[in-house]
């Protein structure tokens, strides 16, 4: 029951979150033409509001200047028949409210309204104290028969300053000759109200009118809309009919062009797709089929395989510990005899077999030097082979790592003097001992010196110098030889390998390095080179500190 209830939710989910690509042009467009047509509606209402007003106000100017003009002679006789009369023709405009003639102390001379609507007398009062000459406009609402009124109020003082200012002298009033001289510098004020209720009327009008062709326009654009996504969306819904029969295996569904634009471009896409999935649906069969009949062999063939490959693994494996034998044997074998050796050709050096010429003794060191080269080989030989052996045992101890090296470097002192080779040791007391076997770090630090001598030039300079890194003591050997190529870095440490840029006399077996890395990594240390081709190189190692 709880699966059937997930599923069917599930179905819910993707019916809720799936939207038709019709839905989706139809609102996009929808919404695109209600943001113009309403963008341009609010636009063309705001520009006829503007419009009006400034209309109104051209007209509200006009009558108020020319009334001034005109009653300049009746403000400054204070003839109220003639200014009665003034009044009277403004009121025939229909816009006008009141007409209000005040003297210059501020008392009005004569006033007219239509609807009992009159002005604040505060305006008039500060004109006449102020004895300003411009027009002041002033906007307000009334209260007339229980209704709010928009009403623009148009004030302007009469004086001396602006007796002759005629703004329209065909409509002014032909009193030239007739000016009598005053002191008084204000004559009166003028003021007329205009209503906007008018304006307001065809403003209603025509903000109706727009919004009914905004709506008559939103509506023909979505279902033109409608209309053309229909035409789109029909033969798409058709291929993806197809392709839900062909995505359930079914190919021999098939769907023809009904248009010839993009969508029917598709079509044909999409109908030459399903005739190469046939095809190779087809040929994948067949392949199947060969492969099921190759299955049937193939067990054998791999359990065949499997055998020979473990016998040549076993040969292989026999081929190594014989390696290993008889490297140990030989090895083994080679050691006892070469001392033997040795120890004669010392007894020869000495002189116990009598006085020798400096031909002979020449040629005995030179046979010393190569006993001492083929011990050194057969001493590496054993000790890789006990290493790949897995017989390599560490005595493990305290061992004071930096003195050690003091004393190995001491043996080469001789070696590195024939060369002119400065070789020191860096001093540092604070460095703690480490734990490790004392003849395994003597044979690192054998090998680690005696390639450093090997590969530094006469005059060269070696150093070994010690620090502590975390829970580990480093030691670093670090020559002024010629420096190792950065393709060799990584292959430096690997058996038999010789870098191709050391000289045939330097060339020993290849091992010294390959073993170094091995007993460093016995100890639980690692070790690393650097280095600068001309300039030398940096080999350093690290082996943890001895527990107290």
């Amino acid at each position: 029951m709880t699966v059937v209830n997930m599923a069917t939710r599930n179905q819910s989910v993707r019916l809720t979150a799936f939207i038709s690509l019709r839905t989706k042009f139809v609102l996009f467009v929808s919404l695109v033409i209600i943001a113009v047509c309403s963008g341009l509606s609010w636009y063309f209402i705001t520009q006829q509001s503007d419009s009006m007003t400034r209309s109104l106000i051209g007209t509200g100017s006009i009558l108020v200047k020319n009334l001034a003009y005109n009653a300049r002679y009746g403000l400054v006789a204070k003839d109220r028949v003639l200014l009665e009369q003034l009044i009277n023709g403004v009121m025939e405009v229909e816009e006008s409210v009141y007409v209000i003639f005040t003297g210059p102390d501020g008392k009005p001379l004569a006033v007219k309204s239509k609807r009992g609507i009159y002005p604040d007398q505060a305006l008039t009062t500060s004109l006449v104290r102020t004895g300003s000459t411009e027009t002041t406009i002033t906007p307000f609402i009334a209260e007339a028969g229980g209704r709010r009124e928009p009403v623009y109020d148009f004030a302007v003082p009469v004086g001396r300053g602006n007796e002759n200012k005629a703004p329209f002298p065909l409509l002014s009033l032909e009193m030239e000759d007739a000016q009598p001289e005053s002191s008084a510098r204000l004559y009166g004020v003028v003021r007329i109200g205009l209503t906007g209720e008018k304006m307001n009327q065809s403003l209603s009008r025509t903000v109706g009118n727009v919004v009914l062709i905004t709506i008559a326009v939103i509506f023909s654009g979505i279902l033109a809309a409608v209309l053309l996504t229909r035409r789109i969306t029909t033969p798409l819904k058709s291929l993806v009919g197809v392709a839900e029969q062909v995505a359930g295996g079914d190919l021999t569904a098939s769907v023809s062009p009904t248009t010839h634009d993009e969508v029917g471009q598709l079509t044909m896409v999409f109908r030459q797709m399903t005739e190469s999935l046939k095809d190779r649906d087809h040929a994948v069969t067949q392949a199947y089929r060969e492969l099921e009949q190759l299955n049937r062999t193939l067990e054998q063939r791999v359990q065949q395989r499997t055998s020979e490959l473990q016998t040549a693994n076993d040969k292989l494996k026999e081929l190594d510990r014989l390696k290993s034998a008889f490297v140990s044997v030989v090895s083994h074998e080679l050691r006892t005899p070469m001392t033997s050796i040795k120890g004669y050709v010392e007894n020869l050096l000495d002189g116990l077999a009598g006085a020798l010429t400096e031909k002979q003794s020449r040629s005995l060191e030179r046979v010393k030097h190569n006993i001492d080269r083929l011990t050194r080989m057969i001493n590496e030989l054993l000790d890789l082979s006990k290493i790949e052996a897995g017989r390599m045992e560490l005595n493990l101890a305290p061992v004071p790592l930096l003195e050690l090296a003091e004393e190995i470097a001491e043996s080469y002192h001789a070696a590195a003097r024939q060369k002119s080779i400065t070789l020191r040791t860096t001093p540092h007391p604070a460095l703690p001992m480490v734990q490790g076997d004392a003849d395994k770090l003597s044979r690192i630090l054998i090998n680690l010196i005696h390639n450093a001598i090997k590969f530094t030039p006469h005059g060269g300079t070696i150093r070994i110098e010690g620090q502590l890194r975390g829970n580990a003591v480093e030691l670093c050997v670090i020559d002024s030889g010629s420096g190792i190529p950065p393709h060799e870095l990584d292959k430096i440490f690997d058996k038999f390998y010789w870098s191709e840029s050391a000289p045939v006399e330097a060339r020993g077996a290849g091992l010294g390095l390959a073993i170094a890395k091995n007993l460093v990594e016995l100890h639980g240390g690692t070790i690393r080179v650097e280095s600068v081709l001309g300039t030398g190189s940096c080999f350093s190692f690290t082996i943890p500190i001895a527990q107290p």
